[in-house]
């Protein structure tokens, strides 16, 4: 990842790719699969209708507003939307994520690369209407895994960039603001994926790819797969360090300070 912002193209591709791979999941399962608990009060078929009621809400404009709403609010419509096509038989389930998927793609398309700049009001405050869009690849990988360890698979470990270059991002817009002002740099890295190291200064609050000859209070490398579903809560950053899973040079006490803000969900 570099400086530049990145693109239109870049993000309806991750979209599409993310949705095949899901499906990929999804497709050769029986029916009976779709049953398994997923999370707490969702099975399988709960986490896919999640995904097509949020794309069919994000298509429609008359109920486009609901992708700018606080995330508790969004869960909460989601509450009500999820039950209208959890229970459908499994065809209707792959037809519909993949339908309301490729509509949804066209949309993030269509809109014009200048208005991906646009400041909006996201999920992680304010900001640029491309991290809105953007971080619909973070949530498919997060519900896919969920769907993998109610398979009892393990997360995936390839192919986790475009997920993990979102979670830096925002970590630079949402947990910095949490942390403004306190004094120290910590330099963030997904260990195993082709992804730079960000550095977070706190005191400014500001964020971006690290100069590794810079000096920085601590260093903290987590495998991506574990960063990423530790940021979205389904791990705890507490458990990673206990069972050392990540890896800490510096000063410890901030970069436990830092991991504990970390709520990109």
């Amino acid at each position: 990842m570099t400086n530049r912002p990145v693109t239109r193209g870049e993000i309806v591709q991750a979209v599409k790719s993310e949705r095949r791979r899901t499906l990929a999941l999804l497709r050769p399962l029986d029916a009976v699969r779709f049953d398994a608990p997923a999370l707490p009060g969702w099975r399988i078929r709960e986490v896919v209708a999640h995904l097509i009621t949020l794309d069919k809400a994000t298509v429609l404009g008359s109920e486009l507003v609901v992708v700018f709403r606080p995330m508790h609010s969004i869960e909460r419509w989601n509450d009500r939307q999820v039950p209208r096509w959890a229970n459908r038989p499994v065809p209707d389930l792959l037809l519909g994520l993949e339908r309301w998927g490729r509509r949804l793609a066209r949309v993030f398309r269509a809109i014009p690369e200048r208005l991906y700049r646009v400041p909006v009001p996201t999920f992680l405050g304010r900001a640029p209407l491309a991290m809105l869009i953007w971080s619909r690849v973070y949530d498919e990988w997060i519900h896919r895994q969920d769907i993998r360890r109610a398979l009892g698979m393990s997360d995936e470990d390839v192919d986790v960039e475009p997920a993990v270059e979102f979670l830096l991002a925002a970590i630079g817009i949402d947990t910095i603001h949490r942390l403004r002002g306190r004094p120290g740099e910590v330099v963030l890295s997904a260990k195993d994926a082709s992804v730079p190291a960000w550095r977070f200064d706190l005191a400014s609050g500001t964020g971006g790819p690290d100069d590794p000859s810079g000096p920085a209070d601590v260093r903290i490398s987590v495998p991506a797969p574990a960063l990423i579903m530790a940021a979205s809560g389904r791990d705890s950053f507490d458990s990673l360090l206990a069972g050392g899973t990540v890896s800490v040079e510096g000063d410890e006490e901030l970069a436990r300070s830092f991991l504990g803000a970390i709520q990109i969900r």
